[in-house]
């Protein structure tokens, strides 16, 4: 039996957020938080009873702490972070919408210690003792250290016979789409689970053609056994174990966007490690669902929460 279930390397950041529909120039109170895509992930899939593992390279300062401390209260293990003694820890400012304003994010990464994170000082042992390994574009995009990590981190994982997911992610205030398309083709190539997002496949790879086709023409190109597509509003479709199956996105009222896709990974990702490839779009969305519902950026609710999100919807938003 693995050591965990899943294991996930990554930055994380202090989020420091307004009040609802405040601009930063005149909210007076700011609600102090922690946002990574990664750890996102792992803390959903901790409180869904799932042994998780979260490495990174962490400022060793008081923010330091808030950060990896914030992580481990949801029950990730965060027993292999690499204490950086010098450089600092990235900040994610987050002017927060209400109603129909939208939620703007500044970001403050420049020197973070993450930044020299490099694959000597990831726990190898940890992560292939792990059934999945999760991976996104966010951090090779943050700097050349960070993405031979990443790279090398996927394929010893491969190599272990770790089973590999990675969602795109990608962010334009990081890289442009050409590079992100260079980078990202050659760590996507071979993995178990790509997770994309409509719009991320038409900006980095150009690609704008019918959903199933791009499915299937991703799974061809990057020889990737299961492909996940989201499309916002219209929930997700994707090639699971050969078949094409979606589900409609769940009715929510949005506190805040930020999150759902890493939320609905989680969701996808708890039904393959539990054989219920059946559940796994449907578990998906409603954890989305649940991330847009909430303050922070992840979703802490665990099964009793995901299976009444469930509940509420039936299967009418399911079809295949």
């Amino acid at each position: 039996m693995k050591t965990w279930d899943l294991t996930t390397l990554g930055s994380t950041m202090l989020s420091l957020t307004t009040e609802p529909g405040a601009p930063l120039l005149s909210s007076e109170g700011i609600r102090l938080d922690i946002a990574g895509a990664e750890s996102n992930c792992a803390i959903a899939l901790a409180r869904l009873g799932k042994r998780v593992a979260w490495h990174s390279k962490v400022a060793r300062t008081s923010l330091g702490e808030r950060i990896v401390s914030g992580i481990r209260v949801h029950g990730v293990d965060v027993s292999s972070v690499f204490w950086s003694e010098s450089g600092r820890n990235e900040q994610m400012w987050v002017e927060a919408g209400l109603g129909g304003n939208r939620t703007m994010i500044t970001y403050d990464r420049a020197g973070a210690a993450v930044e020299s994170f490099k694959i000597q000082e990831v726990d190898l042992t940890a992560l292939q003792q792990s059934t999945f390994f999760h991976a996104t574009g966010i951090t090779p995009a943050l700097s050349e250290n960070c993405r031979h990590t990443v790279s090398e981190a996927v394929r010893l994982a491969r190599k272990a016979g770790v089973r590999v997911s990675f969602d795109v992610n990608y962010r334009a205030k990081l890289w442009e789409p050409a590079r992100a398309r260079e980078v990202l083709s050659s760590i996507i190539s071979g993995i178990d689970v790509l997770f994309i997002g409509q719009d991320d496949l038409g900006t980095v790879w150009e690609r704008t053609g019918d959903p199933d086709d791009e499915l299937h023409r991703l799974q061809d190109d990057f020889g990737i056994a299961n492909v996940v597509l989201t499309r916002g509003a219209l929930g997700a479709r994707a090639l699971l174990d050969d078949h094409l199956c979606d589900h409609g996105a769940f009715l929510s009222e949005v506190v805040s966007p930020i999150g759902s896709g890493d939320a609905f990974a989680a969701g996808v990702l708890y039904s393959l490690l539990e054989d219920e490839v059946d559940l796994a779009l449907k578990r998906g969305c409603a954890m989305a669902a649940l991330a847009r519902e909430s303050r922070s950026d992840y979703v802490v609710g665990g099964n009793e929460a995901l299976e009444a999100r469930m509940g509420e919807e039936g299967e009418k938003n399911l079809s295949r």
